[in-house]
């Protein structure tokens, strides 16, 4: 899908040694990274398509950001793209469903905080606009 969509992945990843929900957080990241996959489909330039996966440590938390180039959130909904069944996708496409079990699984499960805003990034002598989903989760749990 990366490949197929001319979508470059840049990774800033530290060692980090959680103990927690490993299949959860897997599909927290798994969702974060399909969605931003889908906001990148449709931009039209390939020199523009950016996943940004960066993932470090303070002295009592891990801090995993996923960003993307895909022209970031209308403000107007940014508040409600964790509501369950909300979606911007055509009804064949999205249930609504993932963000929300997201931020469950983060918030409820691993006793972590998952939020999002939109950012600028520079890229080739431009900016791009995206979105940036930060998840913080407690080392000790």
């Amino acid at each position: 899908m990366l490949v197929t969509n001319s979508i470059t992945v840049e990774k800033n990843i530290e060692h980090i040694r959680l103990f927690n929900l490993k299949n959860e957080f897997i599909q927290v990241i798994l969702n974060l990274l399909k969605n931003a996959v889908d906001a990148l489909i449709d931009v039209f330039d390939d020199d523009e398509k950016f996943i940004i996966i960066e993932a470090y440590q303070d002295e009592a938390n891990a801090i995993i950001t996923i960003s993307d180039t895909g022209g970031g959130i209308p403000v107007k909904i940014m508040n409600r793209i964790f509501e369950p069944y909300f979606t911007t996708k055509h009804q064949s496409q999205g249930t609504g469903i993932g963000l929300f079990m997201s931020m469950e699984i983060v918030s409820k499960h691993m006793k972590g905080f998952i939020g999002v805003d939109n950012i600028e990034i520079k890229r080739n002598g431009t900016y791009l606009t995206g979105a940036s989903f930060r998840i913080t989760i407690p080392l000790e749990y």
